[in-house]
């Protein structure tokens, strides 16, 4: 565990050795924190995605800079189809901790997809176009727009709710629950969730009820209300006759008039001649008329699958040119950044002017010497005669004055310096002596300081900060062979000094 206040190792005591900070709290904050940690992983583990995140925002409140707890984070909220609160978690991430960081990896790998990041953008995109509809009352517009959010990101749990919300809005509790039971397959012990199940449920159960109910009323239905057929009771008009009747004829008949009756029967064979007519020529007539629609339909057909074609061939010059879009905004990236490094550079250059009037040489050569290119094959044709001439001016002249600065100051630091902190001085001070103008230098004692100092510095380190040992010895090793490197390919050095230098690397490499 490292201090706060210096960022030095804590050891068993109440205190930091280096700085005296008091971190009996400090302790206790970051065992908490590092708990809801290890709570929130095992929510993960058995897919309970809102109980682990609100754990691992616990966590990262109380220690902001837990990097693990972040990147966990930011996976939960990406398989819970939260993909732009996922992408603020890394990046956070990354800025805390650039180096060795696997939020480097996720997001590496969502950008190298311009599809999937274009998804998830039209996902958001559509998702808050359903939620206006919505508050807007539009259900049936916002059912729709939700439909294609959750095609097209099956992992959206707002989605899933807000669908199943408005699906109970309109009182249709049972399809309201397969979103209900997707989000939850998704996000197990999801409480918003777990409260629209229960809420379906309990209307299921209203509804059953209520059904029964029913059918228990109408088999209990009193007999009294039933309609019952009541015979005629025969009041003896309707007798029959006697042989002893008589008949009399109604004084209202009359004869038929035969003259209407031919008549109307020939009114009824035209109407019989019309018909026959009809249901004979009708079919022939349909059939032709059918003929006729199947072609149309034919043709349709055919006209409606050329612009089907038309369709996809648009599609697809749209998904080139979104295709080319892409490539040329990362041109225009690459572009921006190479204009950035080129300011950096030229306000370096003013700079390393500045110190170089005022007489700073050591810090006009640190100017120089952090100059993007300045060690590179592009330097020669990066940069303008102008900027060459006026760094070429100052560099021979700084660079002896810095190198000699270096070896001064680490010479005089290494008498004194008995703790990890301070060997890190006189390395630095004589790793950077070979960065400048190390022939001006004693640089075969610059070599066997620099040896003892590495040296020096692991045998503290296992005192100090017995952890980081192995990147010491690897920090030595890559050092002096980056002074083996440098000796190698400059002209006129000493045989001597380039053996001591080659002979250091085994000796660090056996610390």
């Amino acid at each position: 565990m490292k201090c706060y206040r210096c960022g030095s190792t804590l050891s068993d005591n109440d205190f930091c050795k280096s700085c005296g900070a008091t971190v009996v709290v400090y302790r206790k904050v970051m065992r908490l924190s590092n708990t809801y940690y290890n709570m929130g992983l095992s929510k993960v583990e058995v897919r309970d995605l809102s109980g682990a995140a609100d754990l691992l925002r616990r966590s990262i409140k109380l220690n902001k800079r837990n990097v693990d707890a972040r990147n966990l984070l930011g996976l939960v909220y990406f398989e819970m189809g939260e993909a732009v609160q996922a992408f603020t978690e890394w990046i956070i991430s990354k800025n805390i901790q650039p180096e060795d960081n696997i939020a480097n990896k996720y997001m590496k790998r969502l950008q190298s997809n311009p599809t999937k990041l274009d998804t998830i953008n039209q996902t958001i995109k559509k998702f808050n176009i359903a939620l206006g509809y919505a508050k807007e009352h539009n259900d049936d517009l916002a059912i729709i727009q939700l439909k294609k959010v959750l095609n097209m990101n099956p992992n959206l749990i707002k989605g899933h709710q807000l669908l199943a919300l408005l699906y109970m809005k309109r009182g249709d509790y049972e399809r309201a629950r397969k979103p209900v039971m997707k989000s939850l397959k998704i996000d197990n012990n999801n409480v918003l969730s777990r409260k629209y199940l229960d809420e379906i449920d309990n209307h299921s159960d209203k509804k059953q009820q209520a059904s029964k109910d029913n059918k228990q009323q109408s088999k209990t239905a009193p007999a009294d209300g039933r309609k019952r057929f009541k015979p005629e009771i025969d009041t003896g008009a309707n007798e029959p006759l006697s042989g002893y009747d008589v008949i009399i004829p109604n004084n209202g008949y009359k004869e038929s008039n035969t003259g209407t009756l031919t008549i109307l029967n020939i009114i009824i064979g035209i109407v019989i001649g019309v018909a026959a007519t009809y249901f004979l020529l009708t079919p022939a007539r349909v059939n032709v008329l059918n003929s006729s629609h199947k072609s149309e339909v034919l043709n349709l057909n055919s006209q409606i699958a050329g612009l089907n074609s038309q369709i996809n061939d648009l599609k697809s010059q749209l998904d080139s040119a979104n295709t080319d879009k892409t490539n040329l905004q990362g041109q225009i990236d690459s572009a921006n950044g190479e204009k950035d490094v080129m300011i950096s550079d030229y306000e370096k250059l003013v700079s390393a002017v500045i110190a170089y009037q005022a007489k700073s040489y050591v810090e006009c050569a640190d100017q120089i010497s952090s100059i993007s290119a300045i060690n590179t094959p592009e330097y020669d044709t990066k940069y303008s005669e102008s900027f060459k001439n006026i760094c070429n001016s100052m560099k021979d002249d700084t660079y002896k004055q810095a190198a000699q600065a270096a070896y001064s100051e680490a010479r005089s630091l290494a008498g004194s310096a008995k703790s990890v902190d301070s060997w890190n001085t006189v390395v630095s001070k004589l790793e950077r002596c070979f960065v400048y103008d190390y022939k001006d230098i004693d640089y075969s004692d610059a070599i066997e300081r620099l040896k003892t100092a590495y040296m020096t510095r692991y045998q503290c380190a296992k005192d100090e900060n017995a952890e980081n040992l192995q990147s010491y010895k690897d920090q030595a090793v890559a050092g002096m062979q980056s002074v083996v490197d440098k000796l190698t390919a400059a002209e006129g050095i000493s045989a001597s000094a380039l053996k001591s230098a080659q002979d250091s690397i085994g000796e660090l490499q056996a610390m």
